[in-house]
């Protein structure tokens, strides 16, 4: 049996700006775009799924297709959290140290996705992880993200080292990919939050340890 997501946890993420109704008709359309690719993906696997099937099994054109997804890896690597994470991000206290304010936003954008559908996201995770292009394009992804946190950070807390965000969110995230890697090997059977929670967990164990370390090479 798969662990779902506590009842305890907060709700999915929300922030105070609400999308109009233009912009959730679109996201309604994508999420049902992405639901049928997954079903097909999951029947034929990736690379034997085109766009024209994936078109079929939503009941649109393939034009229709790349209006809403530039291609079929897009359909995978999208979600309706991308952008409010930015305004999540906006949200938080000017005084929140930055490390926490990252840690916070990266575990809430990423519980928004496991609360909805735990089973896709975990079908997009095992894609992620095994097909070649998609973990190319996370990585160029999550070095886009890192780059348009800089100026909210600046213009939120004032000066910020530019080297120190990026370590940071570079850091979380390749925590937060251990214990993505951790979930999907265990079939989903675990509770992917406190996968996450213990992962940055460690993070920061090792993170003291190099302090330690540097320090007792310092006094020498």
């Amino acid at each position: 049996m798969k662990a779902q997501p506590s009842l305890e946890e907060p709700g999915p993420l929300s922030t105070g700006r609400s999308p109009d109704r233009r912009e959730r008709k679109r996201t309604r359309t994508r999420l049902m775009i992405q639901k049928e690719a997954f079903r097909l993906f999951g029947e034929k696997g990736y690379t034997e799924t085109t766009v024209e099937e994936i078109a079929d099994a939503a009941a649109i054109s393939p034009s229709t297709f790349f209006r809403y997804f530039p291609s079929k890896e897009d359909v995978v690597l999208w979600d309706e959290y991308d952008a409010l994470s930015l305004d999540l991000l906006e949200e938080r206290p000017a005084g929140e140290p930055v490390v926490e304010t990252m840690r916070l936003v990266i575990r809430e954008s990423l519980a928004g996705l496991y609360r909805r559908d735990p089973e896709q996201l975990l079908a997009r995770v095992r894609l992620d992880f095994t097909v070649p292009e998609l973990r190319a394009r996370i990585f160029d992804g999550q070095n886009h993200g890192i780059e348009q946190l800089v100026p909210i950070l600046r213009r939120k807390k004032g000066a910020v080292d530019e080297l120190h965000v990026r370590v940071a969110a570079s850091a979380l995230l390749g925590a937060v990919m251990v214990a993505l890697d951790r979930w999907q090997r265990a079939d989903g059977a675990t509770d992917l939050l406190a996968l996450v929670d213990e992962a940055t967990d460690a993070l920061a164990d090792c993170t003291r340890e190099l302090e330690t370390s540097q320090r007792s090479r310092r006094s020498r």
